[in-house]
């Protein structure tokens, strides 16, 4: 994609004059440091400023990622301290890669323009190409990176904003200008977004310098950072996006934001002619010089995602527009292989998207990709995908070149403004000399009519007057004759003068019109030194690198030669050794003193030779150590894993025996499960918790595979009608085939519109069986995890039994069973008050008198549930007033177990206590309660970082509480 200029012109610099020889250089594996202020800068001071620099992007959990980490783990693990990240394939093999910067998902939009496309700006002001790319999967944060606007919150603006922002600020309005040019690439045919009218738009090459553009695209002129926002929104108005099931605002096209920057620059080129000459070059030109401009031009480029068809769920237009996007990244893929293995055939012409990018890969602009990747294990193929274009990437070098050239154009508008001037002074002499001999003439014929009048009247006097007044009029006519033609020999003068002065003029147009032509030749001269200077630059590349080969080759010699050194000294050494064992005589000793001797010096000047290379291995050896140690650690914990695996195998066996007889198989398919991976991963360790979990689920899911088929066989409403049955122990397994389907999510509004749930609640009422009870409350929570049921559980007074159940018995896993039911209630706002006035919150609130941990555990989260359902609706605006849970104690109980020692449930208690907080009303029940302490003690020292925000925020909402925070502290 290389593209060359003859208006280009080197950088002054020396060190740019140096060639970049062939399009990949390996990346380089020297330790550096990791402090903070070296990261900063780590993507730009590099050795080879010409390599596209590559960062990863990780992007935070979303709502379909946290539900499914039942199922599926992160596959991404991030270490940005040493710009490195692990691809995991398993819990027990990953991948590791490098690259320039590894930004985690808590980083900045200002850090990520910082460290990612600043330097590319700057570098674009100083008139180089630059190009910043997004390239990722689908819905994984490419727009939001480059084209997020920040209407509400500044800190959200992305990188486009933020580089013009850069721009505007760096340039001068009066002699520089930019110039802004937004399209899409839609279904390979290029379509302008700030004239949507424009539709295919043509590319064109120039044949000399390969630059490409788009002369068919709208240009703007920018002024200032409002008028590019309202340009910016314009363009994503009319740019195609749709809804997927991998992204609700998925772009359908790649976008590009061109902007070109024209710059004026200090420094001046002299003509090198003074002339004496009146009107000579020196008097056209102000200060002999003629003025430098540099044009940057920079590209940034939004990506469309990549998809999997079977994932997204595309069909109809929405597949057509997939597979162009797939195309087109196939193409640009194929392409940056091609670079980054030195093909001679790069395929830019495979696609329009290739062909726009050609000087941003291989080229002589300066490049920055950022890749954005999901932490899902979901799609880890799509993860290792993205990486490897990056890493493909890194390989690539660029010949960054400064676009430096004469401003002609202003010159010779200039020039042409003097000769307007000088043409106008020319004219405007021509009509004062025709105004000056009009009024001569008039003054001519004036005296003319004087003189034949006086000779009339000379006539008619009479001959006496006639002799006696002649020598008056003679003396008269004389001096006016006298004084006349004096007035017409100077208007002559001046007459002369100014023909002078027109033929100095017009001579001054010609030396002008002769100095453009001279400035001509100088522009075809220059054009063939620079040709020159290319030539010479190839043939200086050309003996550096060889002469850098030979330097290799003397290097591999000393370290040939320091091994044979090596080899003499051990053979000294044991010499020595055996000489001084079977030592006979001093003169013996005397002479392996002088051979260790020589040999001992030559050792020393063979390591002053090496001391260099040791050196550069150092580092090497510190980091294979380290790799040791950690291989060391790892195979260590597999070897642990093991056993306990075999232990927990052992297990499963006794397990899968009693299975039919678990009352627990029917729990809340979604909290409990989490439960039970906590509750094992402490006793076994988080990695072993979590496959025991899998293996029990897959088990669990097996048995109501059974359960279902069963179901079919026999038919759903006579096992319902089996729950009214007088044998105890047939209502026991019916009411557990129905707890079993309602933990499936497809089987819930079967059972509720066969009457199941009025079955359960029913059987709630009448049954005294603690068997039945227990499994009973089990069925209904699982029924609780959908809002219309929660609806229907409410208004047949299902809360009511559920409360009755809680006050009567004291066997832990009812009442947990209960009070999970309850807890899932309790997450539906619309049902708030109607739950309370059942007694469902006092219920719960009464069921922490058994002490299990299990059960106070759902009734934290029910109290999460609740708390947070009032701060939404007051947030929201449709609730007021103090909290329900306030009448019944909930906030002392709060407030009194917030130090507990589970972590699940101090984390339920935590979000309940932030949430309660953000209701003014609540403030005094808080003051008088000791709350105030309890929530700052959670914003400095709960475990979570999500949780110490929120409970920051609380804080700052609510005025009362944080003036109570002042008095106190």
């Amino acid at each position: 994609m290389a593209s060359r200029s003859s208006s280009n012109r080197s950088d002054r610099q020396p060190h740019h004059h140096v060639p970049l020889s062939g399009r990949t250089k390996p990346t380089s594996a020297s330790r550096r440091s990791v402090t903070p202020t070296s990261r900063a800068h780590s993507f730009q001071a590099d050795e080879d400023p010409g390599r596209v620099r590559v960062a990863v992007r990780l992007r935070p959990k979303n709502d379909e990622d946290v539900l499914s980490d039942d199922d599926f783990s992160d596959c991404v693990e991030l270490q940005p301290e040493l710009n490195r990240l692990k691809l995991r394939k398993n819990n027990w093999s990953s991948e590791s890669y490098r690259f320039d910067e590894v930004f985690t998902e808590t980083a900045s939009q200002k850090r990520v323009y910082e460290v990612v496309a600043k330097p590319v700006v700057e570098s674009v002001l100083n008139g180089y190409n630059g190009t910043i790319m997004a390239y990722g999967q689908t819905g994984t944060g490419k727009t939001y990176t480059l084209g997020k606007l920040g209407k509400d919150d500044a800190a959200g603006r992305g990188i486009m904003l933020r580089a013009l922002e850069d721009i505007i600020g760096n340039i001068s309005t009066s002699s520089d200008t930019i110039e802004v040019s937004y399209f899409q690439l839609y279904k390979e045919s290029i379509q302008d977004l700030l004239a949507p009218e424009k539709t295919n738009i043509h590319i064109n090459e120039d044949p000399k310098t390969g630059e490409v553009s788009l002369p068919g695209a709208t240009v703007v002129k920018i002024q200032d950072l409002d008028n590019f926002l309202q340009l910016l929104q314009v363009g994503e108005g009319n740019r195609h996006a749709a809804n997927t099931k991998m992204n609700t605002e998925s772009s359908r096209s790649h976008a590009i934001l061109m902007v070109h920057i024209r710059r004026a620059v200090n420094e001046k080129v002299n003509f090198g002619i003074n002339s004496p000459e009146k009107g000579s070059r020196s008097d056209l030109f102000d200060g002999k010089d003629i003025p430098i401009v540099r044009k940057g031009k920079l590209l940034i480029v939004d990506l469309a995602g990549s998809e999997r068809i079977d994932k997204s769920g595309s069909e109809g237009l929405l597949l057509e527009e997939a597979k162009f996007i797939n195309l087109s990244l196939s193409s640009l893929g194929k392409c940056i292989n091609a670079l980054a293995e030195n093909s001679p055939h790069i395929p830019t012409r495979d696609s329009k998207l290739t062909r726009l990018l050609r000087d941003s890969f291989g080229g002589t602009a300066r490049t920055s990709l950022i890749i954005t990747i999901g932490p899902s294990a979901r799609h880890h193929a799509e993860t290792a995908s993205t990486i490897m274009f990056g890493q493909r990437a890194m390989r690539i070098v660029n010949t960054v070149k400064v676009k430096e050239e004469f401003d002609y154009e202003s010159l010779c508008r200039k020039l042409e403004n003097q000769v307007d001037n000088l043409t106008a002074d020319i004219e405007r002499q021509q009509k004062l000399r025709d105004d000056d001999k009009y009024e001569l003439e008039k003054q001519l014929r004036e005296c003319q009519e004087n003189f034949a009048e006086a000779n009339k009247i000379l006539v008619t006097r009479s001959a006496e007057q006639h002799q006696l007044e002649k020598a008056t009029y003679q003396k008269v006519l004389a001096d006016t004759t006298q004084m006349y033609e004096k007035k017409i020999a100077e208007l002559i003068k001046q007459i002369e003068d100014e023909h002078a002065r027109s033929e100095s003029v017009e001579e001054q147009l010609d030396l002008m019109k002769k100095l453009l032509s001279e400035n001509q030749k100088s522009i075809q001269n220059h054009q063939m030194e620079s040709s020159r200077h290319q030539n010479a630059l190839a043939d200086t590349t050309q003996i550096y690198e060889k002469k850098i080969a030979e330097l290799v080759k003397q290097l591999q010699d000393e370290h040939a030669r320091f091994e044979v050194a090596e080899e003499q000294l051990d053979l000294a050494k044991r010499l020595l050794t055996d000489h001084q064992k079977t030592m006979q005589g001093q003169k013996e000793i005397d002479e392996l003193e002088l051979k260790f001797q020589e040999m001992y010096q030559l050792q020393e000047n063979t390591l002053h030779e090496l001391q260099l290379l040791k050196s550069e291995n150092k580092d090497l050896l510190e980091e294979k150590a380290t790799l040791n140690e950690k291989l060391d650690s790892v195979s260590q914990r597999l070897s642990e894993e093991e056993k306990q695996r075999k232990a927990i195998e052992n297990e499963l066996v006794k397990l899968k025996r009693a299975v039919p007889e678990n009352d627990n198989d029917f729990e809340d398919k979604t909290s409990y499960a989490k439960e039970d991976i906590n509750k094992q991963s402490s006793e076994f360790g988080n990695r072993t918790g979590s496959y025991r979990s899998n293996q029990l689920r897959g088990t669990l899911s097996g048995q109501r595979a059974t359960i279902a088929k069963i179901c079919e066989e026999v038919g759903l409403q006579k096992i319902l009608q089996l729950l009214a049955s007088e044998d105890s122990d047939i209502q026991i397994h019916a009411v557990k085939v129905v707890a079993n389907l309602a933990a499936e999510d497809i089987n819930q509004k079967r059972i509720v519109d066969e009457g199941g749930l009025d079955a359960l609640l029913m059987l709630l009422h009448s049954s005294e069986n603690t068997t039945i009870l227990r499994v009973v409350s089990g069925a209904i929570a699982n029924l609780a995890m959908n809002e219309q049921n929660q609806g229907l559980i409410i208004d047949k007074r299902g809360a009511q039994l559920l409360a009755k159940i809680a006050s009567k018995t004291d066997d832990p896993q009812t009442l947990r069973m209960v009070a999970g039911a309850l807890a899932n209630l309790c997450g539906n706002e619309k049902l708030l008050l109607l739950l309370k006035e059942d007694g469902g919150v006092k219920a719960l609130l009464g069921m922490v008198r058994s002490g299990s941990s299990d059960v106070i555990a759902q009734v934290a989260r029910g109290l999460a549930n609740f708390a947070k359902c009032e701060s939404r609706g007051i947030i929201q605006g449709h609730r007021t007033g103090r909290s329900l849970l306030m009448d019944d104690g909930a906030l002392a109980w709060l407030i009194a177990n917030s130090n507990t020692a589970s972590a699940s449930t101090r984390r339920h208690i935590e979000l309940a206590l932030c949430h309660l907080a953000q209701n003014e009303d609540n403030a005094n029940d808080f003051i008088s309660g000791g709350g105030v302490k309890v929530l700052f003690g959670i914003s400095e020292e709960s475990s979570r970082e999500d949780i110490r925000n929120l409970a920051k925020k609380s804080l700052r909402l609510n005025s009362s509480l944080q003036a109570e925070m002042h008095m106190q502290w």
